[in-house]
């Protein structure tokens, strides 16, 4: 990465061009495939979201607009800063343009004209909004208008069910995909209980699951803090695909009960925190299904191989061998690259935030 330089708002370009000719014969190449405009507020996941944007830009140069809102300012405060980031390491390599712009909340009304000269024309515009979609929803709307994807963080905000009413919200009133990254990060769990029960036999013992377990990580830090959310949304998947209709929650000393009736039958859904250092907050560590005929399938990351996850399954009269599942593929700590190059709004992500509107405000505590 070059030197930020501090610049007036009228010379980002120009600043730009400038250090891209003190690069000229260093071997870096200028590219950008589609502008990535992030949207966040001066806080402690600021350093977090500089991070995953660093990825991201390691696989796909982008122009990163990075937009920080400083709500402890007193005064009217604008700053402007622009840098050359590498897309990746060597003597030949790629590199884009990442500008900052940090506004106090008294400015904040300017951020879309400050950005849009910065825009790449003809190329897409992916908004990543790291902030409650509530908080100045006028900005949100404005920014979504210049989006083709809008890309939300479920952490962000402290009431689930506001959450849900407001995306719900996004998508029936303005044009633009939008998507979740707590989604994105449970979907190797999707993928692992869609190649389990992908045949018709064990579909139909799905449907009589009597009871469901779900341990995750409620270790927080200081990047996360809503650790139930990822837990929240696995269940509330498996109960809209299964046809599930709520019944009652409850929160015990081990856990968290929420009770589906599924025709005459109940089942019993259990959210279980397990605080477990080395792993990221909030992930499910483990899933145990037991059907009303007593079988039973338990899913659980290896303790010394987290990525992998044995699965496991047996009856009253028998037990298989075990087998085991990769999370590589799906699991890399890479949500918000998955969710940017998705094609449209997950109908699944859809169906989940209408279950999870019918839910009581109980049973949304995060």
């Amino acid at each position: 990465m070059s030197s930020e330089v501090i610049v007036h708002p009228s010379e980002i370009e120009t600043q730009l061009s400038q250090i891209w000719e003190t690069l000229q014969g260093t071997g870096k190449m200028r590219a950008c495939l589609f502008n990535l405009i992030i949207y966040t507020k001066k806080n402690p996941r600021l350093d977090y979201l500089f991070q995953i944007s660093q990825k991201l830009i390691e696989k796909f140069p982008s122009r990163v607009i990075f937009i920080t809102i400083d709500e402890n300012s007193q005064e009217p405060l604008l700053k402007t800063s622009v840098s050359v980031v590498s897309a990746g390491e060597g003597e030949e390599s790629i590199a884009c343009d990442f500008i900052n712009i940090l506004l106090s909340k008294h400015n904040e009304e300017r951020a879309k004209f400050l950005l849009l000269p910065h825009i790449v024309p003809d190329l897409p515009v992916y908004l990543v909004w790291a902030d409650d979609p509530n908080n100045n929803a006028m900005l949100a709307t404005e920014l979504e208008k210049l989006s083709t994807r809008v890309i939300f963080d479920s952490e962000s905000t402290s009431n689930l069910i506001s959450f849900t009413n407001s995306l719900l919200n996004h998508n029936e009133n303005l044009g633009s995909d939008i998507a979740d990254l707590n989604w994105a990060r449970i979907e190797g769990w999707r993928h692992l209980l869609i190649d389990t029960f992908k045949s018709l036999d064990k579909l139909d013992q799905l449907k009589n699951l009597k009871q469901l377990q779900i341990h995750y990580n409620c270790q927080e830090t200081e990047f996360f803090c809503h650790t139930k959310i990822q837990a929240l949304y696995l269940q509330g998947w498996i109960a809209t695909q299964l046809g599930w209709d709520y019944q009652s929650c409850n929160d015990t000393k081990d856990g968290f009960h929420i009770v589906y009736k599924n025709q005459n039958d109940t089942i019993d859904v259990a959210l279980l925190p397990d605080p477990t250092k080395g792993l990221s907050p909030g992930q499910i560590l483990s899933l145990q299904m037991i059907t009303k005929e007593q079988d039973e399938y338990c899913f659980s990351r290896c303790s010394d191989k987290p990525h992998i996850v044995n699965v496991k399954y047996s009856t009253p009269d028998l037990c298989e061998l075990p087998s085991q599942f990769v999370f590589d593929r799906y699991e890399s700590g890479q949500s918000l690259i998955k969710e940017i190059f998705h094609q449209g709004t997950s109908s699944h992500y859809l169906a989940l935030l209408h279950k999870l509107q019918k839910l009581p405000q109980e049973a949304l505590k995060i």
